[in-house]
């Protein structure tokens, strides 16, 4: 035998010493890859008692009567402020409202016409203002045209007055040499005296258009058949602008009636009820859940019509002991198992509430699981699955049931080390990326991985 190995050639030599370190390597990851395989990977705590649930919202009539129209249907899709229903009460006694609505039309149908003849006054008045200004102003350019003719007269006639007083003055010396008699210069005086005549109408007649103008001006008429035609526009004038301001003091009064009229109606709909007639609107987007009511059906005021829910605030309640929550964190991952889809989605906790009871009824879609005094709630919000390029899909909130309310579920609390170590690493290394930062990364790190206890809310989830 020694002969035969001394005998081998020393390639099969070298394969022989490949294939042995091989071996080793083999058994060597053999034996990490089952103490790894002891360890246990994942910390998983598992409630078989969750539900999905969200808040319900009431779409409630506003008053007591009876559904004329409803436009409802479970699964239908609505948004703030669409009209769900009508209601109107047939019993009721309106014979007051009536009265006021009928007043309050008549007002407002009186205050249009007062505010149409008011309108058309108003026109009149400007063309009238209108008249008044072109005649106006025609009188007072033919009175400057003769006051200036005057004026030109009153300079002529003093000329010749001029003129004979010098030819006065002349006479008088010849008769003071005595070479004319007292005789012959009474007909020099005669016609200064006549010049002297004539100036003094000619001023009397120059002041007297000066004043017609100056009256004139000051919207003062004194006779003359221009002056008539203007005193009778102005009186006009007067006539319509006393009637608009009687008919705009009717429409102050009008109007004050008809704000007391409607603030009567408003109260007696208060009153009432507003029976009448009331729409039924949604106040929230969501998607009908069930129809509380149908056509002909008679409903109290703020009996539901309908219920709605929002998908966006739906959530998994599951029930755990008290003792085994101590150590969650808010945020932590968590995963939903539907049952009846068999699929698991991504979760994060979000809230942790100590169990009192679960409010009205009415209050979430489904019942909330029993719960004993020695558990709580842990209420779990349900990612929003990825998108192709690592964004959250958007998931139609519009979809009936879309996030599958009312469903038992199972929610397993919890994370694999791969996945604690990875979330732990990037918040240390946000961190570190924040600016500012002077912490080391090993004391990131421990702040990190430091155990935050989950604070019960003793509170009404």
């Amino acid at each position: 035998m020694k002969d035969e190995t001394l005998l081998l050639d020393p390639r099969d030599h070298k394969i022989l010493s490949v294939s042995r370190a091989l071996g080793y390597v083999f058994a060597f990851m053999l034996i990490i890859t089952i103490a790894v395989a002891m360890i246990p990977n994942q910390f998983f705590i598992v409630s078989t008692r969750a539900v999905i649930n969200a808040p319900v919202q009431m779409i409630a009539s506003p008053i007591y009567g009876r559904v004329d129209r409803i436009f409802l249907q479970v699964g239908q899709v609505v948004k703030l402020g669409d009209v769900m229903a009508t209601v109107s009460n047939p019993n009721q006694d309106q014979t007051s409202l009536t009265g006021l609505r009928l007043e309050k039309l008549d007002l407002a149908e009186k205050l249009d016409n007062t505010r149409s003849v008011v309108q058309e006054r108003a026109d009149q008045l400007q063309k009238v203002k209108s008249q008044i200004a072109d005649v106006k102003n025609g009188v007072i350019s033919e009175l400057s045209a003769i006051i200036e003719n005057a004026r030109y007269n009153v300079q002529t006639y003093e000329a010749r007055l001029n003129e004979q007083n010098a030819l006065l003055q002349r006479q008088l010396v010849l008769l003071k040499k005595k070479l004319v008699s007292e005789a012959s210069i009474e007909p020099q005086r005669q016609k200064r005296n006549a010049a002297q005549f004539e100036l003094d109408s000619a001023r009397g007649e120059l002041r007297r258009n000066e004043i017609v103008l100056s009256l004139v001006e000051r919207d003062i008429y004194t006779g003359g058949t221009v002056a008539a035609n203007l005193l009778t526009l102005e009186m006009q004038r007067t006539k319509l602008a006393g009637e608009i301001a009687e008919d705009r003091i009717e429409i102050n009064q009008m109007t004050e009636r008809k704000r007391q009229v409607e603030n009567l109606i408003a109260r007696e709909e208060g009153r009432l009820g507003k029976t009448g007639a009331a729409e039924v609107v949604a106040e929230r987007h969501g998607q009908i859940v069930s129809v509380d009511a149908s056509f002909g059906d008679f409903v109290m005021q703020g009996q539901p019509v309908a219920k709605s829910l929002d998908c966006n605030e739906a959530f998994a309640a599951a029930v755990y002991r008290s003792r085994d929550v101590t150590s969650l964190e808010i945020g932590m991952p968590a995963m939903v198992n539907f049952r009846s889809l068999g699929v698991k989605r991504d979760a994060h906790i979000y809230k942790i509430v100590r169990y009192f009871n679960s409010g009205p009824e009415n209050r979430y879609y489904a019942k909330f699981p029993q719960a004993e005094g020695h558990e709580v709630y842990v209420l779990v919000k349900i990612d929003e699955p990825s998108g192709e390029d690592g964004a959250p899909a958007h998931q139609g909130n519009d979809k009936f049931f879309g996030c599958h309310v009312g469903e038992d579920v199972i929610v397993s609390l919890g994370e694999t080390i791969v996945s604690r170590i990875a979330r732990y690493s990037k918040l240390a290394m946000d961190r570190l990326a924040s600016p500012g930062t002077m912490l080391s990364a090993s004391a990131l790190f421990d702040k990190a991985t430091s155990p935050r206890s989950a604070a019960a809310e003793p509170a009404i989830p």
